[in-house]
């Protein structure tokens, strides 16, 4: 064998890992963090132009209103109140939840973002070598998803109406 080795331990990993390449996201962040780039992409918001004095103005009110639990965990969840409130605006659209009338909070799951709940959605439905639909060009924090649970993307050309 030629060459370094960079992790003498991957072959003990999953083998749904030995597919797995770097994500191009990581690699897009690395070009936009440099100084000289003004990058125009989503997700990189200008720090600058964030409104620094009321963030910290907000985090203090949170920290003296709640104190230390600010800073813990919180549930796996989402926010109970959040969940609730989802809840009560479900009942109001007439949305019900199987044969219930309404839907529970416990049933409920909010995300910290699209990659957590896409992550959570396909490894509740997808098995290894299932068939996903994903439009072309796609998200590519999808593809990454699709790409870890072993499943077959297949690509839907978009037109003017989706």
């Amino acid at each position: 064998m030629s060459g370094t080795r960079l992790d003498p331990y991957s072959d003990r990993y999953a083998a749904r890992t030995h597919g797995m390449t770097a994500s191009e996201i990581r690699a897009l962040f690395a070009v936009v963090s440099r100084p000289e780039v003004v990058s125009l992409a989503g997700g990189m918001p200008a720090v600058t132009a964030l409104p620094l004095d009321a963030v910290g103005s907000m985090i203090g009110d949170l920290v003296s209103g709640h104190g230390a639990a600010t800073l813990q965990y919180g549930s796996g969840q989402g926010d109970p109140r959040l969940r609730e409130r989802i809840c009560d605006v479900m009942a109001l659209e007439g949305i019900g939840v199987g044969d219930d009338a309404a839907a529970s909070p416990d049933n409920v799951v909010v995300t910290v973002g699209s990659q957590q709940g896409l992550d959570l959605v396909t490894r509740v439905f997808c098995d290894p070598g299932d068939i996903v639909l994903a439009e072309a060009p796609s998200y590519v924090g999808a593809l990454g998803v699709f790409q870890a649970s072993q499943a077959e993307v297949r690509h839907v050309d978009m037109d003017a109406d989706g």
